[in-house]
């Protein structure tokens, strides 16, 4: 903009000193048109040496009103709109990034306004990214240390009851259990975190290998049918014994446990979930639905963003992580609502 901006000044005074020779040139002209005029006014011929001061010095009174006006033009045209760039490029060094111009035809001036103004929206416009993901990190980290707090306070919890002396073999084993079942959550967090983090790098890639996606859909089912038994949660399935796709087995086996662990984890006794799995013209379509409660309609919006907190609880990286790997495969994967069926659903398409 800076070059642009000084060629178009170099062009310009070239202009006015090619107008300052053509005016000296012409000087005689206009003398000898002055002259004319005066003598045909006066009905005389020759003036005299007071008649040539007088046309000398309205030839000079001429060309002064002439180099006025040539200075209004400059100053109007080209003083005044780079006085306005200059005060706001100062403006805007000084941290204003809500400084506008007014773009105004004048010497081409407008078209370095313009680039004036789309230069600090941009800069606005980073700005604000800026502090969104600043906003979005505080809460990516107060959401990470209060997921891991909890296990950690709870394995430290149990930890202490182990060294009491008089403890039963009973008590012994549901310790024990309690802190392999926290340390295995804790364990997840961290996968989490890890491969959440992974997303910003450009050479992260998934590798999709051909493989049969409904054993492994009914494997994680099948590794996980303890919880459901122990939290008396009704399990239905529609699954092929056979289903060829591509897709990335441990980042699938990923978004699968997720979205298992979740239903069970989020839903109380009793609730009934479903799990089906259906072959399609576009490839793959994977249902986890239950009937427990929906969720509150801040959650819902937001239900794919990290750690992002509604009235009845929250979402922590898991959805997020699996949103992405999905988006990764070239598929989706969906949050609904049915309240006919009163059913919620994620839908898995590869």
């Amino acid at each position: 903009m800076k070059k642009e901006y000084s060629r178009k000044l170099q062009a310009f005074l070239r202009f006015l000193i090619a107008i300052v020779i053509l005016l000296m040139l012409l000087f005689d002209g206009i003398s000898d048109f002055i002259k004319g005029f005066i003598e045909g006014w006066s009905g005389k011929e020759g003036l005299g040496d007071g008649g040539n001061i007088q046309i000398t010095v309205v030839s000079v009174v001429f060309i002064l009103i002439i180099f006025g006006v040539i200075s209004h033009i400059a100053k109007k045209y080209i003083s005044e709109p780079a006085r306005r760039i200059a005060d706001s490029m100062n403006k805007v060094s000084g941290g204003n990034l809500d400084v506008r111009l007014e773009t105004k035809d004048s010497f081409e001036f407008g078209e370095m306004e313009e680039a004036f103004n789309n230069m600090v929206a941009g800069l606005k416009e980073a700005q604000t990214l800026r502090e969104k993901n600043d906003e979005h990190n505080r809460q990516l980290y107060a959401g990470i240390a209060h997921d891991l707090k909890t296990p950690m306070t709870m394995v430290m919890g149990y930890a202490k009851l182990l060294k009491k002396e008089d403890i039963s073999d009973e008590e012994l084993k549901r310790c024990l259990t309690v802190i392999e079942q926290q340390i295995e959550a804790a364990n997840v967090q961290l996968e989490d975190m890890l491969e959440y983090s992974k997303f910003g790098s450009a050479s992260y890639k998934i590798i999709p290998e051909e493989g049969n996606i409904a054993a492994l859909l009914r494997g994680i089912l099948a590794d996980m049918f303890y919880k459901f038994e122990e939290k008396k949660l009704v399990l239905n399935l529609e699954i092929p014994d056979t289903v060829i796709c591509k897709y990335d087995h441990s980042q699938m086996r990923r978004v699968f446990s997720n979205l298992i662990n979740n239903a069970v984890r989020h839903n109380p006794e009793n609730t009934t979930i479903k799990v089906t799995m259906t072959e399609k013209r576009s490839g793959v379509e994977v249902v986890v639905a239950d009937n427990g409660p929906f969720l509150d309609e801040e959650l819902k919006a937001h239900i794919f963003e990290p750690y992002m907190k509604g009235k009845n609880g929250g979402s922590g990286l898991g959805l997020s992580v699996a949103k992405k790997i999905m988006e990764l495969h070239g598929g989706m994967l969906e949050y609904m609502e049915d309240a006919e069926s009163e059913f919620k659903r994620f839908v898995v398409s590869v």
